[in-house]
């Protein structure tokens, strides 16, 4: 397994700032894999670096082996589990789609009323129906395509 540190830990071990560390990850020199510096890379480019410390790196690596494990036995729920929030999620659906069917519906009943409204009004409130009408109907085309 690739072992990787995070900036500031690969700065420390150089003997170098933070900031060097990103300029040559900018340049192209070390290799980084999700932020964290390749050791392999940081050996490469900067040869007489020793790992002063191998229990350190040790600790990393089983640090990350635990939380690789971790994240995979605590993220993934049972069967039974998923099952029952597939069916909440398609009930929930459902219902959503029926709202919105029920929605449309009210919509265009009310557009036909105002129409039908504005074929008994004066001018005045005929225009300010049909303004209202277009105003609608366009909110509802810039929703729904």
């Amino acid at each position: 397994m690739e072992h990787h540190l995070n900036i500031a830990t690969a700065a420390k071990l150089v003997g170098i700032s933070r900031r060097q560390i990103q300029k040559e990850i900018k340049a192209g020199n070390l290799d980084v894999f999700e932020g964290e510096v390749t050791v392999s890379s940081l050996q490469r480019f900067y040869p007489d670096v020793r790992l002063q410390n191998e229990r350190e790196l040790a600790r990393v690596e089983r640090i990350q082996n635990n939380a690789i494990y971790k994240v995979q036995a605590d993220s993934l729920p049972s069967e039974r589990i998923m099952a029952s929030h597939i069916n909440k999620l398609q009930t929930q659906l459902q219902e959503s789609e029926q709202k919105v069917r029920e929605y449309e519906n009210l919509l265009m009943e009310s557009k036909s009323r105002l129409e039908h409204m504005q074929k008994h009004c004066d001018r005045q409130q005929k225009q300010t129906l049909a303004a209202f009408i277009t105003w609608m109907m366009g909110q509802y085309r810039q929703f729904h395509g």
